[in-house]
């Protein structure tokens, strides 16, 4: 998807100014940093995001002027992952383990992504 996107968002593209690229913002996880039950599906696929990105970010953003950027949140409350693998034991086990001693919400990473994709973000 980004190769196909890529002669619209270089710098100098369709409906791109010759003064600068454009914007990928990838999301991923941490799941894949450590060994989980079940999931290895998961952490090959976030590993692969992530991979992607740090590429990306390495050449498009020398050679075509692209911001490149990830997301990788650890556990967010409220959806359907916290849901199938056990919210009460990483609510109440796991919290002294987190920088803030609870769980991530959507908002957070809603508002990770604007900071990413506005000129605050460059």
């Amino acid at each position: 998807m980004c190769h196909k996107a890529l002669n619209y968002i270089k710098k100098g593209g369709p409906g791109r100014s010759s003064t600068s690229g454009g914007l990928i913002l990838n999301i991923s996880d941490t799941l894949h940093y450590t060994a989980s039950w079940y999931q290895i599906h998961v952490a090959v696929a976030k590993s692969a995001v992530d991979a992607v990105t740090i590429n990306l970010a390495l050449q498009w953003c020398t050679d075509y002027d692209i911001k490149v950027n990830g997301i990788a949140q650890g556990s967010i409350g409220d959806t359907a992952s916290m849901h199938k693998l056990g919210p009460e034991e990483i609510s109440n086990k796991n919290r002294e383990y987190m920088p803030l001693y609870k769980l991530g919400e959507k908002y957070d990473i809603a508002m990770a992504a604007l900071y990413l994709a506005s000129d605050a973000g460059w």
